[in-house]
């Protein structure tokens, strides 16, 4: 990975309030994030996980799990061309960028009969 993504990993965060690592293997790539979710009054600050997964051969697929550690659930996304990691975890911030504005805006879409 190369240092200005790692940069970019860090700025996101600090200007998101989006915990967001990257994990680079021989046959996979992984970006996890957690994800601020309350901003009700008198409750403490409650965030959820989304993972990413792909790799170098998945041809711009990519499994997208909600809530990995609460549910099985996932969808499988075409993202297109990502030739690195670096491609890689610049989608996926640009994705979680446009879940939080979907989610503030209040027309965030369920999984539906997308998910397994």
């Amino acid at each position: 990975m190369k240092e200005t993504t790692k940069e970019l990993l860090k700025k996101f965060e600090q200007e998101n309030e989006v915990y967001v690592s990257a994990t680079e293997a021989l046959t996979y790539w992984i970006v996890y994030a957690r994800v601020h979710r309350s901003n009700a009054e008198g409750t403490h600050s409650l965030h959820h996980g989304i993972k990413f997964v792909s790799g170098p051969a998945q041809d711009g697929n990519v499994l997208v799990l909600r809530d990995p550690f609460i549910s099985d659930a996932y969808s499988a996304e075409t993202w297109g061309i990502m030739e690195s990691i670096d491609d890689f975890v610049e989608k996926a911030l640009a994705r979680i960028r446009e879940d939080r504005i979907a989610e503030e805006t209040g027309v965030a879409e369920s999984c539906g009969s997308g998910c397994s």
